[in-house]
């Protein structure tokens, strides 16, 4: 541990200038400070610690959380990211969430000392080498859920697989989301006795979250929608590819479709209303709209949290990060649990399984390019919608078994 504390610092002392403009900045102290010290008052009894490491993965775990809460159980959720963690404090107010901590030795051991876990679940895979080793040292059993390794971090783990065989040997169970990740974590020389097939958690999640939306009026409300009725398209969790390929399509679609963008990062709403505003579309940011324009012809929606109850609305869904393989796509599983036509690019590599019926099904339509998508959309009404949102609902409800599987390995832990 002394040698990855000095291996740490180095790599610190090398990029200073980066750290040091960043650390400039108020929110960013507060930040390393929760990284540093648990902001946590100190509890009687052992927590159960649920580590995750963004939005989507804090997402899914709403129904594991409810199933485990219990009044002589204590949970304690730390998340990676700043923007998950903004989220996860919305999402569980009743839950103690805390910023993960940095991964050295002194840090690790104040958490440790101030959580006192009896289980430690990983959501989907990190590798710290100190936080892993000293939960070792103290005897505690850790557990990774809804486990991946895509084809990029598997060649990246394999190139330094003896120096991290020890840190994931450290780790108690391995449950996987299928036999492909089996078969990678296998080859890390993790023991298949270790591993288990489980499933996607984020199966049983979409389901259960669309069972609970607000009513399509009440997210017309919220939305501001007005004008006579139009077809609505969601740009998904969006990134600057996405984008490129979508806009195109909206001048020319305008009068039939109302178009709405919801970005991956948030901070990034301005700058997409102003390139829309360059390209001649009427638009409006959500948070600076304030009555309904029947006029418009796109909204991009500048806050988080809200994007199912937006896609519930829609009738097709186009799906963000995927016309970029770094970063495959995201979550299909909520537009298929809500039945809807699902448009995007060649890269779901994130959801490999569910993308792959989605696409043999024809409930996810590939497109590569502007040309491609304007012809979709044109073509889109002549379309059977219902059969296609019909087997996309079929798919998810094939995967379901996540959650199920995944608390009997808790249960075992806690026992």
């Amino acid at each position: 541990m002394l040698i990855l504390d000095l291996l740490y610092f180095l790599l610190l002392l090398l990029t200073w200038p980066f750290w040091a403009a960043r650390f400039l900045k108020p929110s960013q102290r507060r930040l390393l400070r929760g990284r540093l010290r648990p902001q946590l008052e100190p509890a009687a009894g052992q927590a159960v610690w649920i580590h995750a490491v963004s939005v989507g993965e804090v997402r899914s775990l709403r129904s594991l959380v409810a199933a485990l809460e219990r009044p002589d159980r204590r949970i304690v959720l730390s998340v990676t990211t700043p923007a998950g963690f903004e989220f996860a404090r919305r999402e569980y107010p009743g839950l103690a969430v805390i910023l993960s901590p940095l991964d050295l030795s002194f840090v690790v051991r104040r958490f440790i000392d101030r959580i006192r876990p009896r289980l430690v679940i990983f959501n989907e895979l990190e590798v710290w080498p100190n936080w892993i080793s000293l939960l070792r040292r103290r005897r505690v059993p850790m557990l990774l859920i809804n486990g991946r390794v895509s084809e990029k971090a598997f060649r990246r783990y394999r190139f330094f697989r003896p120096v991290l065989r020890p840190f994931f040997r450290g780790v108690d169970g391995f449950l996987v989301q299928n036999e492909i990740y089996r078969q990678r974590f296998l080859r890390l020389h993790i023991p298949a006795g270790k591993i288990t097939v489980c499933g996607n958690i984020k199966a049983d999640e979409a389901v259960s979250s669309a069972r609970q939306l607000p009513p399509p009026e009440e997210v017309r409300a919220h939305l501001r929608l007005a004008g006579p009725p139009r077809m609505i398209v969601v740009l998904a969790s969006s990134h600057p590819l996405d984008e490129e390929v979508f806009m195109p399509a909206i001048p020319a679609q305008g009068n039939d479709f109302f178009f709405i963008i919801v970005p991956r990062h948030v901070q990034r709403a301005p700058a997409i209303a102003a390139r829309l505003q360059r390209l001649g579309i009427p638009q409006a940011l959500f948070s600076r709209q304030q009555a309904a324009d029947a006029g418009l012809q796109a909204l991009v929606y500048d806050r988080m949290g809200f994007l199912l109850p937006i896609m519930s609305i829609a009738d097709i869904v186009f799906m963000g990060g995927t016309f970029d393989s770094r970063t495959g796509g995201h979550n299909l599983y909520e537009p298929a649990a809500l039945g809807k036509t699902i448009v995007g690019g060649p890269y779901f590599n994130n959801f490999p399984d569910i993308g792959r019926e989605l696409k043999e099904g024809g409930a996810y339509r590939p497109v590569n390019d502007s040309r491609e998508w304007r012809e979709f959309l044109a073509a889109f009404p002549g379309l059977d919608s219902e059969r296609t949102g019909a087997i996309a609902r079929k798919a998810v409800d094939g995967r379901r078994g996540s959650l199920a599987c995944s608390l009997e390995q808790i249960e075992r832990y806690l026992a």
